[in-house]
């Protein structure tokens, strides 16, 4: 069960990085739902992510033009 166990919290790291977690509700929730399996694994409380203010996927955008390639 460590293997699996640290493969999760190793995944659990990754999606509770900046730009994962907050970048959608999606990510949000699915950040959230990490948290929680590992925290049954670990048999302690979760500590779950608030949403944020703003969602990095509602930020405007600069489009550039396109260039081609070369």
């Amino acid at each position: 069960m460590t293997d699996k166990r640290d493969s999760l919290a190793e995944m659990v790291a990754v999606q509770c990085s900046d730009g994962n977690w907050n970048y959608d509700p999606y990510m949000h929730g699915m950040a959230n739902g990490m948290i929680y399996a590992l925290a049954l694994i670990d048999d302690v409380e979760p500590e779950f992510l608030e949403a944020p203010g703003e969602w990095l996927a509602d930020r405007p955008t600069i489009d550039l033009p396109a260039e081609p390639c070369t």
